[in-house]
């Protein structure tokens, strides 16, 4: 077998996996899935799933990373179908987005941080040094600026705000104050979204 289509095999392998596990996850809860079930509904030996991963958490963590690349894909789509929105909207807008992939993704998050803690020298789960951290933050610093307007003085730094914003909706401290408060998704939406309007909304 030439290494060109081992390359191939390897990289359908990885697509079928990971599709079969995130169903899986969906129809399931990560919890409750194995390796082993994985392998068996893909259709593939368990050698050849553990090759690729090492355990569920790496393989959690290719999950994300996908997730994290289609969540870009869908602001990018938001921003492009509404650029004729008012900057404060489309900030709160994908704060919406950002808030249902949360709550969607939140076992799948958890089981990631969980794998991050035990092996603290695994600086892939550092959300912080991902793309998808760089992107959002690029693009909130962007709206903050637009929605105070060009002549007004911003009175956070807007990357420094991009940032707090960002940490402000970490899985953790979110699903705190939704839980304590016995808050809907929808009311942490509005919330957020009346925060925003205090803060960067400019008449």
């Amino acid at each position: 077998m030439s290494i060109r289509h081992e390359r191939k095999d390897a990289m359908e392998n990885r697509q079928l996996i990971l599709q079969t596990a995130k169903q899986l996850f969906h129809d399931y809860g990560v919890q409750s899935v194995s390796m082993h079930q994985i392998a068996k509904t893909a259709g593939i030996g368990q050698a050849t799933l553990y090759r690729r991963y090492a355990d569920k958490g790496d393989l959690c963590f290719d999950v994300l990373q996908h997730y994290g690349k289609q969540f870009i894909n869908d602001i990018m789509m938001y921003l492009d179908k509404h650029n004729q929105a008012a900057p404060i909207d489309r900030l709160t807008g994908i704060l919406d987005l950002w808030i249902d992939e949360i709550e969607e993704k939140a076992e799948l998050i958890v089981a990631m941080s969980t794998k991050i803690d035990i092996n603290c020298e695994d600086s892939r789960g550092n959300f912080f040094l991902s793309p998808i951290y760089h992107f959002i933050r690029d693009k909130l610093s962007e709206l903050i600026l637009e929605s105070l307007g060009p002549n007004q003085e911003p009175q956070a730094e807007p990357d420094f705000a991009a940032h707090t914003i960002i940490c402000s909706m970490s899985p953790i401290g979110y699903f705190h104050i939704k839980n304590e408060k016995a808050y809907t998704k929808e009311h942490m939406k509005a919330h957020y979204r009346q925060l925003f309007y205090f803060l960067f909304k400019r008449d």
